[in-house]
């Protein structure tokens, strides 16, 4: 009979124990359990000889003739879209420190 119970507390205890220690984080406002996004920086240049519309997302930028620079800092997966709605770029951190240049 003894055996039977300490069995079954071991048992109960063994079955409640991973649930109790994560507990907190379900219950309780934690910011470890968000994802950080990287944030990458580079800068998009006009090689062309006429001024160039760019879209961040949503954002619209212009791009001087001839050399006109954008120091662009964005999170990972963010898209550059020229005029005609084309993606042109899509930010990774392959691209940190970079100079992106478009005709």
């Amino acid at each position: 009979m003894i055996r039977r119970t300490v069995s079954a507390i071991v048992l109960a205890a063994c079955t409640f124990a991973p649930i109790a220690s994560h507990a907190f984080p379900l219950f309780g406002k934690s910011d470890t359990a968000q994802a950080k996004v990287k944030t990458v920086k580079l800068t998009l240049k006009n090689k062309s000889a006429a001024p160039m519309e760019v879209f961040i997302e949503d954002k619209s930028v212009t791009l001087a003739a001839n050399g006109g620079e954008y120091a662009l800092n964005a999170p990972e997966g963010t898209k550059v879209y020229g005029a005609d709605k084309t993606v042109k770029v899509t930010v990774t951190r392959d691209l940190a420190g970079t100079v992106c240049s478009f005709r």
